[in-house]
């Protein structure tokens, strides 16, 4: 980075407790000294940065733009049946108290000294650092030992205005716990979301977290998210990327004891010149632990996918059960996906697997649909929507499932009749 830009970071962090600003500082300097990862790098050499970094620097310089004039609101998903915590850029739209024993969530920044040891250990990525720098707004969710939370908290961060946001979820899942939590990012605007979710799942926990990101087509999205998952603990994962011109997201699960077991399904649809990067790295790091992971990518016209997926086994953690796979669709003759899963095994009583497929709508199936009367552009729907419905039908709550069935048939009808679909 360059010394203008130090200058620019460094005026523009936020007023906050000597303890914490210490924090930011320490955050910040990490930042500036590897500055934004680039596609020189082997993990970013799909994805550039570039464009972003050039918006988020303007938005720190510019208090106008970083602040941000509220835009049209998105026509947010929200249910009864959940417990909802509603941020729109940045500001808190509900209250944080609610029903459930054992459920206690608490803000951030305002919190931010109270866990501090637990935001800055987590991940050493330098766009963590950056959203630990200028994190604006978040949630520490923490579930009380031998607690089921019934209800599933949805957790929502709207972006209306083009302004860079940091929002930071942090999870403590008691022993013997059990929940859902779902984080749903939305937007309207050309902003940046600069994202961090750490959890952590205690003995025997169990829990269901699922990430929905439908953010503005003009908007990028970067995620870091780190699973720490201790003996006997459960974690089913589930992410969904539907919006924003360029999505990355890096996910990072440690089983870290005996009987840790970690399942994930993701769906990302890419269309028009939209790009989605996807990384994963599965850590057994102790004998007998269990992970299961399934990747889907939809991409028409010039949309762009990467996947690389990582099970790496340690030399003690003999017993390990994995599978890796990615499952991809391309709809044009534009459409491109670089994937590559990957297997490092140190341990040499194991079973693992791992494997990509990448493909075009099956003309067979296609014609059989046709042959009954069905229209080309809804049969082809129905063979995409088959192909993503293994990931869907995870989705926790009926409402939102609706919600995101509803949102990919829409995009897929925009595709039209002119895609190149065969």
């Amino acid at each position: 980075m360059s010394k203008l830009q130090t200058e620019i970071y460094s005026s523009a962090l936020p007023d906050t407790p000597a303890d914490f600003t210490a924090l930011r500082e320490s955050a910040l300097a990490d930042f500036l000294s590897n500055g934004y990862p680039h596609k020189k790098l082997e993990n970013w050499r799909y994805t550039d940065l570039s464009a972003m970094a050039e918006r988020h620097a303007g938005h720190v310089k510019d208090s106008a733009a970083a602040s941000g004039a509220p835009g049209k609101r998105s026509e947010t998903y929200t249910s009864e049946d959940s417990i909802t915590l509603l941020f729109r850029d940045g500001v808190p739209d509900t209250g944080f108290d609610t029903t459930a024993d054992g459920l206690t969530i608490t803000a951030l920044p305002t919190a931010a000294k109270q866990f501090g040891d637990y935001l800055s250990t987590t991940d050493d990525s330098s766009l963590s650092k950056l959203n630990l720098a200028f994190l604006d707004t978040g949630v520490v969710i923490e579930i009380a030992d031998n607690t089921e939370i019934e209800k599933p908290l949805h957790i929502v961060f709207d972006n209306t205005s083009a302004r860079s946001s940091y929002p930071r979820v942090l999870i403590r899942a008691g022993k013997q716990s059990s929940a859902v939590i779902i984080e749903h990012h939305t937007g309207t605007t050309a902003s940046n979301t600069i994202a961090v979710t750490d959890i952590y799942c205690e003995p025997g926990a169990r829990l269901t977290y699922q990430k929905v990101q439908e953010e503005s087509a003009e908007a990028y999205h970067v995620a870091n998210q780190n699973l720490f998952l201790k003996r006997d603990s459960y974690c089913d994962f589930l992410n969904i990327d539907l919006g924003a011109k360029m999505a990355r997201n890096d996910l990072q699960v440690h089983l870290q004891d005996q009987g840790a077991t970690f399942h994930t399904n993701a769906l990302f649809l890419v269309d028009d010149a939209r790009h989605v990067d996807n990384h994963l790295y599965l850590a057994h790091e102790a004998p007998h632990t269990e992970s299961r992971a399934h990747y889907a990518g939809v991409m028409a016209e010039r949309g762009r996918g990467v996947f690389n997926g990582m099970i790496h086994v340690f030399k003690d953690a003999q017993k390990t059960n994995s599978a890796l796979y990615n499952k991809n669709l391309l709809l044009s003759k534009g459409s491109e996906i670089n994937t590559k899963p990957e297997l490092e095994i140190y341990a040499d009583d194991v079973k693992c697997a791992h494997g990509s497929t990448t493909g075009q709508l099956d003309p067979a199936s296609l014609f059989y649909l046709q042959a009954r009367g069905i229209p080309k552009q809804q049969a082809r729907n129905m063979l995409i929507q088959s192909f993503a419905a293994e990931v869907l039908l995870k989705i926790a709550t009926d409402g939102l499932r609706e919600h995101v069935h509803q949102a990919v048939e829409q995009r897929l009808n925009e595709l039209g009749a002119d895609t190149g679909l065969s």
